[in-house]
């Protein structure tokens, strides 16, 4: 049994620093992840609300990153990347059923080149995604992206295990109910701050270059997934050692997202998207006991590539108050506990 003391976003505040950067806009917002560059630290969740075939062509062109949800038929992935393969990246989600193997297969088989391949699955410190991690692997080159996770030793031996990065957060997204459902959750903050910021010594396995027995320290690429409200709090993921965070309702809200819009009298005449969760009743891709709920959004009047060039002016000012001046030393940056025990 262990106790202590987790912390949210909105229970943390950054602390400025003596600054001699002149303009936040000489600051470059843009990140390098697993050995590419994007043009934002910021991602799309992998939701139907979020993301699809269309916005995922749009965001590799204009040079973010992206990963494409799970929720399509087999074909209809296996298609789109057929078709995509001069895009700049490719990046998509598998499961850990039948079907999943029987995509990589495919995929291997027609030689087809993908990027980035996200097993996003709820509870990712399973045998289930160890055993997907190691198949693909032995098949292929990629870089391999796992979660969902809430603990540092579920991202060590998710790194251990082969994944290339780790995706952390549980239950803290706007539609996920599973804290409500089971009482597991992790308040972000300080899940990112464990998993990320720790540097380890562990058994280094073969596929990151280690001899078994071998002891080096390491540190895991991390995805901050959830409980993004404001463009601070992806700031303060980045304080916390995120490589890349990963937003969902904030997204779901901007005008050209894939979210249906309601509207009319009975609301007021005001437009409203329609979140809901991947492990929700809503999502007819998901089966088994429901983790999530559908919640309706104002819409915004504001396109992904405005919220992401708003999400990179605020980092750039987070970085000018801080007097940093590359993107990675925000990890550098003091901050305090707006609460404490």
């Amino acid at each position: 049994m262990h106790g202590g003391t987790a912390y949210s976003y909105n229970d943390i505040v950054l602390q400025p620093a003596y600054s001699d950067i002149k303009s936040r806009s000489s600051l470059d917002a843009s990140v390098d992840f697993l050995g590419y560059k994007f043009e934002s630290a910021a991602i799309p969740a992998n939701m139907k609300c979020t993301i699809d075939f269309k916005k995922a062509k749009e965001l590799s062109e204009a040079g973010y990153f992206y990963v494409l949800h799970r929720f399509y038929e087999y074909d209809d992935i296996l298609d789109w990347v057929q078709n995509n393969q001069d895009l700049k990246t490719i990046s998509i989600s598998i499961g850990v059923n039948k079907k999943d193997y029987k995509l990589i297969d495919k995929l291997v088989e027609k030689k087809l080149y993908v990027d980035f391949i996200t097993i996003d699955v709820a509870h990712g410190h399973h045998v289930l995604v160890k055993n997907m991690i190691t198949y693909i692997k032995n098949k292929w080159n990629v870089k391999i992206i796992a979660g969902n996770v809430g603990t540092y030793e579920a991202a060590r031996d998710l790194y251990d295990w082969g994944a290339d990065a780790v995706k952390i957060g549980l239950s803290m997204g706007k539609s996920c109910t599973t804290y409500n459902c089971t009482g597991v959750g992790t308040p972000m903050f300080s899940a990112v701050f464990s998993a990320a910021r720790k540097k380890f010594a562990k058994y280094v396995v073969k596929h990151h270059g280690g001899i078994a027995g071998e002891t080096k320290e390491v540190s895991i690429p991390v995805i901050a997934d959830g409980q993004i409200r404001e463009v601070g709090d992806v700031c303060k993921a980045l304080v916390a050692g995120a490589d890349m965070v990963m937003i969902g309702s904030e997204f779901a809200k901007c005008s050209d997202s894939p979210a249906d819009i309601l509207g009319g009298p009975a609301f007021n005449n005001e437009n409203k998207k329609v979140f809901f969760g991947s492990a929700s009743s809503t999502n007819k891709g998901h089966n088994g006991f429901v983790e999530g709920q559908t919640v309706l959004l104002d819409m915004r009047d504001e396109t992904y590539l405005q919220y992401l060039n708003r999400i990179n002016e605020g980092v750039q000012s987070c970085m000018s108050y801080a007097g940093i001046r590359e993107i990675n030393d925000l990890t550098t940056m003091d901050f305090k506990y707006r609460f404490s025990n």
